[in-house]
């Protein structure tokens, strides 16, 4: 179900989840992203504020990117070879088949993430989804942080992809908050 994550009308955002539409205001989804970064208000709402349209995707496009990452970096991993080649990146804190499993867990933390992604996007998605997808999102932008991943990334780039990681998870969280935590 290709849904608009976002529709922005004022300071109200409708979010679509599991094809019911929830009105939510933004002050709430700058307060949570705030608090997960550790951004000011200022910075956060400047963060959420700039936020073009174009950049905006369903959850089902950013699931699909998810699953795509994982699946490559499970490739990249699995090309890996401990035994006939060193690699410039090894050292005594990082071994080759350490480096493998740091790239195998954020692969699967990808593809866990996309999956249940997806499911935001299907017309069963819950409020227990939601819930999963946040874990996920902590998860994630966790592994993310692994010294086999700064090396090839740069923490430039970690830092960029942990914030749109961020600014999803407060919009859930927003969701949950306006319409689950209050019953």
């Amino acid at each position: 179900m290709d849904n608009i994550k976002s529709v922005i009308i004022g300071t109200i955002v409708t979010i679509i989840i599991g094809g019911t539409a929830y009105s939510i205001d933004q002050s709430d989804i700058i307060k949570n992203f705030a608090d997960d970064t550790g951004l000011t208000q200022e910075q956060a709402e400047n963060y959420v504020k700039g936020i073009k349209d174009e950049e905006l995707m369903t959850w089902k496009e950013i699931g699909s990117e998810m699953i795509n990452a994982g699946q490559t970096i499970t490739k990249v991993a699995n090309e890996i070879d401990c035994i006939n080649y060193e690699y410039s990146w090894e050292s005594v804190a990082l071994s080759c088949s350490n480096a493998k499993k740091q790239a195998n867990q954020l692969a699967n933390s990808l593809i866990l993430l996309g999956s249940s992604y997806l499911k935001l996007d299907s017309d069963s998605a819950s409020e227990g989804d939601i819930s999963q997808t946040i874990r996920l999102i902590d998860q994630v932008n966790s592994d993310i942080q692994l010294e086999f991943v700064i090396f090839f990334l740069g923490q430039p780039t970690i830092n960029d992809f942990k914030k749109e990681n961020s600014y999803n998870k407060a919009v859930l969280r927003s969701v949950l908050d306006t319409y689950y935590e209050n019953d």
